[in-house]
């Protein structure tokens, strides 16, 4: 049938109406595909413009923010160029759970406690596990951290050690990273003087809070207990006299505290009448340390070796717990948005240059802006635009008073703007004479304005 229908447009010359008809089908469906696709393309460049326009401004917004925490950083570390460069490029390199942003915060306590730039490259990654596994805030775990390591005598590189000694201790006994961090603030200082371990001031912190003594009733506790053993009163140093209780071994050093709690627990523990007992750890540690002392010295063997073993047995926990604690989809997710985050901050680092120069360029202009001149000049035009309206509102005024007048300029108006057809626009005077009136009434300015320049016209037909 092709053949026959080529055949006869050849021999005829002319289009077979069907064919036509259906050329014309596939032209129009083609048309409206094309205008569909192009439709479409618009939306589709439009979409990806406004999502370039939302990311821009989200990698400003994420980037600035970094740029001014990291100014922070510097100001506080009093650091070099050369040093700040190194500090940031650890964090746009960085694989972890947190954002730039709060890595940054986390170097601003570690500058606040004094810590170089080495010793910040060093021990960031010992305290972003410990908050990883802790499922705390990273600046706040920052502060603890370098808070205790000042305070027992430590140096940023044990940062990732005492990370681990507290991931250890808050998996293992019923408290966490942040209620031991709110007990160091109380006891640390005195642990630390006295020259007391990490291992050993957390396994007494944990055995207080397995018996619900915790935070800073625990770091009160303990810093009671302790205090008053190296300084007793009489009538404390005759009780621990009596319990063979001291701080010093054999040979005149000072115990460790691990060596300290043992001797109690086995002098005092023993002790089978409970009000015996309590009355000697009130009068050796006094009553502020009673409840966290008496947990200490009853706690099961079970309890103290598991614990013991635990916290001295920790090395690598704080990772460890990290990598188990973000092995699911969130962590996944957690991971996506920090590496996002970063190359925001590469995207804002090609046009901050710019964009400072434009902001402080605009800032130079509002300070030259001399706000009195401006004043003056808006003042001025506003007399101008005064001087106009007044004759205006004033002959609107007099029109209304006047209507014979404002008939003269409705022709005037006709005329301008209908000259071939004045006769038919002054039969129509009346219906324009009570028109005007309402509409000097609306406003007089303009319509006023509109009369005056139909009576010049009309003066002038005249």
């Amino acid at each position: 049938m092709a053949k026959d229908t080529e055949l006869k447009i050849k021999i005829s010359g002319k289009v077979d109406p069907s064919l036509k008809a259906a050329c014309d089908k596939t032209t129009a469906s083609l048309q409206r595909s094309y205008t569909k696709m192009k439709n479409t393309t618009k939306i589709a460049a439009a979409a990806i413009a406004g999502a370039g326009a939302m990311a821009l401004k989200k990698s400003i917004d994420i980037g600035s923010e970094f740029e001014a925490q990291m100014s922070t950083v510097g100001a506080i570390a009093n650091a070099s160029e050369s040093d700040m460069v190194r500090l940031t490029d650890k964090e746009r390199g960085a694989t972890t759970k947190f954002t730039a942003v709060e890595s940054g915060q986390a170097f601003e306590y570690m500058a606040m406690a004094g810590w170089k730039t080495n010793q910040m490259l060093n021990g960031i990654s010992g305290i972003m596990s410990l908050a990883a596994a802790s499922g705390e805030d990273l600046g706040t775990t920052s502060d603890i951290v370098t808070d205790a390591l000042t305070a027992f005598g430590l140096k940023a590189k044990d940062s990732a050690h005492f990370s681990d000694v507290l991931a250890q201790a808050s998996a293992s006994a019923n408290t966490n990273v942040s209620m031991l961090g709110e007990s160091f603030k109380y006891v640390a200082p005195v642990a630390g003087s006295m020259g007391y371990s990490i291992e050993d001031t957390s396994l007494a912190l944990g055995l207080m809070a397995n018996a619900s003594v915790k935070s800073s009733i625990a770091g009160r506790s303990l810093k009671t207990a302790i205090a008053n053993m190296a300084a007793p009163t009489d009538k404390m140093a005759a009780t621990m006299k009596k319990y063979n209780i001291s701080l010093k071994d054999s040979d005149g050093g000072t115990k460790s505290l691990k060596s300290t709690i043992d001797n109690i627990r086995e002098s005092l523990g023993k002790i089978d009448d409970k009000k015996q007992r309590a009355a000697a750890i009130k009068n050796i540690f006094g009553k502020d340390a009673l409840a966290g002392m008496s947990a200490i010295i009853t706690a099961s063997e079970k309890d103290y070796d598991k614990l013991t073993k635990a916290i001295y047995n920790c090395d690598g926990a704080a990772e460890k717990m990290a990598n188990r604690k973000m092995d699911n989809l969130k962590g996944d997710m957690d991971l996506l948005t920090s590496a996002l985050e970063t190359k925001a901050i590469n995207i804002y680092e090609l046009t901050s240059g710019p964009l400072r120069e434009v902001t402080q360029d605009l800032t130079d202009w509002v300070e030259e802006f001399d706000v009195n001149s401006a004043a003056q000049k808006l003042e001025d035009f506003g007399s101008s635009v005064m001087n106009v309206a007044e004759p205006l509102l004033n002959v609107g005024e007099w029109l209304l008073d006047h209507p014979d007048v404002a008939v003269t300029a409705i022709s005037g108006v006709a005329g301008v703007l209908t000259a071939s057809n004045i006769a038919g626009h002054i039969s129509n005077i009346t219906a324009s004479v009570k028109t005007l009136n309402l509409a000097l009434k609306a406003n007089p300015i303009l319509f006023g304005g509109i009369a005056v320049a139909g009576i010049i016209t009309g003066l002038g037909v005249a």
